[in-house]
């Protein structure tokens, strides 16, 4: 069964160990460190936090998404860039008031943004700070940080989701197909021991970060929280492994 992850329609699986709520997750405040590997080629690091903000007097979740290179590697250099994310959510999805992308190796806050303004169902899209274009807004949105959340949300279990995101200035749906597969990977983060995980797949037509583009493969753990394990994802060089290295809860 296929459900729009926007939509307010339920999702309808079957389960073994429950998955975390949206709720449960948002409270945690978790920090993740992921190292990016292309074969025995460090590219660089992944780090993904959030803490708690308030904007026009509601409390949102202000998740950050950054990568930094590996500087050593010729012809690619030190390059950073921070996703920002402020998300609200209900019980069965979570949606972005405010998405933007700092660029600072370059020194541009933000290199590009979008608002997206429900009330008046429109999108402000601001490049270098300065608004450039107001967009009709379809549905609820996000840049692509969501993501993360939803699909843990879904992990180890027996469904299908549809999830929309704004890139490049238009729509795109991100497919997941989450099961019950098993695997087990080893984890630097958890002492590089065997660690058991649940599969997911994917595919993602867009244009994303560091040629991000096309099929991709998911982790999680186990456990209640299904942490992000490990990713398998298509850039413009290959296949590369996202795997977590460190991660912390603050409760």
């Amino acid at each position: 069964m296929v459900c729009f992850a926007g939509a307010a329609a339920g999702f309808h699986y079957t389960e073994r160990n429950p998955a975390p709520g949206l709720e449960t997750m948002f409270e945690a405040k978790e920090e993740f460190t992921y190292e990016v590997r292309y074969g025995f080629m460090r590219l660089g690091n992944v780090f993904v936090s959030s803490r708690d903000t308030v904007i026009n007097g509601e409390q949102l979740l202000h998740s950050i998404a950054v990568i930094q290179s590996n500087s050593g590697i010729p012809l690619m250099g030190s390059r950073r860039y921070e996703y920002h994310s402020l998300l609200s959510r209900n019980d069965s999805t979570t949606w972005a008031h405010k998405f933007w992308v700092d660029n600072i190796h370059r020194g541009r806050f933000p290199e590009y943004g979008y608002t997206f303004d429900y009330e008046r169902g429109e999108i402000i899209v601001v490049k270098h700070d300065a608004p450039t274009d107001t967009l009709d807004l379809p549905t609820r949105l996000d840049g692509g940080p969501a993501l993360f959340y939803v699909g843990r949300q879904h992990a180890g279990t027996e469904s299908e989701i549809d999830f929309p995101i704004f890139i490049d200035e238009e729509v795109a749906v991100v497919n997941i197909r989450n099961t019950l597969n098993r695997d087990r990977v080893r984890s630097a983060a958890h002492g590089n021991d065997m660690v058991d995980v649940y599969l997911s797949y994917g595919d993602a037509s867009i244009n994303g970060p560091f040629g991000f583009n096309g099929k991709f493969e998911s982790r999680y753990d186990t456990s209640e929280w299904r942490i992000p394990i490990e990713a398998r994802v298509s850039v413009w060089i290959g296949n590369v492994r996202v795997q977590l290295i460190d991660f912390q809860k603050n409760e």
